[in-house]
């Protein structure tokens, strides 16, 4: 097993290289720590008072990106200097499929697929609590005292400049399938998609899509057609469109693409005006969590005001509260009556996403449409 071993010089220098700045060890303290995944990617924070002991350990599964939690877990490190911070990353499906086949349970769960994290409470397999930061939460951020939101993130398309010629960017999914029918030739093996029969987010994103959009029909005929690519994450997917492999990315997180964006200037995010998703990425206490004091104190630490200012400032995620973010575009959309933002719900509801039977139909039509890819 590879950890990689994070020293604090990496927090000087995150987003230019702190790669570099981390060595490959066999770390015996958690070498003990079993998981059924094919491949995933361990980091291990050892204490800032260099004193790393296995009670003062908290271990987070998650599904966000390492330069996206990093910058979190450092500034948690430095509030409580004795912790130490073991955080294995995983897909989203991947994450839900361990903790419920494990026997060595994680301390704090961390995830953007709303559907999976609340069946993981209608099962049983959470711990409550409450607290002065999750009591000023927002209902529809708060499912029973088991499972929080912290980041609000809209669902985007990034599209590569280099398609559009003097073709107007896309505004809505009409708009986006006029242009590729038009160059219908060039956008052969140039769409991207998350993949919904293994990514959790990509099927609740589609899921909802199916709920949503009138347009839904038609854009599974038209990707189909295509020969649509699938991907794993929204990363790898950015990172396609940034190298033209494909020109369409659908259904990413709007707070990573935000980010490509700023780097790669070739890529155009779109919030569509028909209607965009909002998913919420959320934190759960895994019902035999090892150190459940420790969990609780990260949860408050990324609700609270501090926590959510180094969200907006130093990760590319969104925070879930307004005044903690400067990001124009998605504070404007949040606060106007015309905003096509709909996040999808957080809570029971949410549940039937999650119903076999539902899923099962879902996934029928996807493989029909997508049987040129297999």
């Amino acid at each position: 097993m590879k950890v990689k071993w994070c020293n604090d010089d990496a927090h000087q220098d995150l987003f230019h290289g702190y790669l570099t700045y981390c060595r490959y060890f066999a770390l015996f303290l958690i070498a003990t720590i079993h998981h059924t995944t094919l491949a995933a990617d361990e980091y291990y924070f050892p204490s800032l008072l260099n004193t790393p002991i296995e009670e003062n350990t908290l271990t987070i599964y998650g599904a966000a990106d390492y330069q996206a939690i990093y910058p979190v877990i450092r500034s948690f490190q430095q509030r409580m200097p004795n912790i130490s911070v073991f955080y294995k990353e995983f897909s989203t499906r991947e994450l839900d499929d361990t903790v419920r086949s494990s026997n060595d349970w994680p301390d704090l769960l961390l995830s953007p697929a709303m559907d999976l994290q609340i069946k993981l409470v209608n099962d049983g397999l959470t711990y409550a609590f409450s607290s002065d930061q999750t009591k000023q939460l927002p209902e529809w951020a708060n499912w029973r005292d088991e499972v929080f939101a912290f980041t609000y993130e809209p669902v985007a398309i990034a599209v590569n400049k280099a398609i559009l010629d003097d073709d107007p960017t896309p505004k809505n999914r009409t708009d986006l399938l006029n242009l590729i029918r038009k160059k219908s030739t060039s956008f052969y093996n140039k769409i991207g998609l998350l993949d919904i029969e293994t990514v959790g987010l990509g099927y609740l994103t589609w899921a909802h899509d199916s709920q949503q959009s009138r347009t839904y029909g038609r854009l599974l005929e038209v990707f189909g057609a295509h020969n649509a690519q699938l991907y794993p994450n929204s990363t790898s997917m950015l990172g396609a469109l940034a190298n033209q492999d494909i020109y369409i990315a659908y259904n990413v997180l709007g707070s990573y693409a935000s980010d490509w964006a700023t780097r790669f200037p070739e890529i155009e995010v779109i919030f569509p005006s028909d209607y965009t998703s909002v998913i919420l990425r959320s934190a759960l206490i895994p019902k035999y969590s090892k150190h459940i004091e420790l969990a609780r104190q990260f949860i408050d630490f990324i609700l609270s005001d501090e926590g959510q200012k180094i969200i907006e400032n130093d990760s590319s995620l969104i925070p879930i509260k307004p005044d903690a973010s400067s990001n124009s575009t998605i504070n404007k959309l949040r606060l106007s009556t015309q905003s096509p933002l709909i996040p999808i719900t957080f809570g029971f509801p949410i549940i039937l996403l999650t119903d076999q039977a539902k899923r099962n139909i879902l996934l029928k039509e996807w493989e029909n449409a997508m049987m040129f890819n297999k």
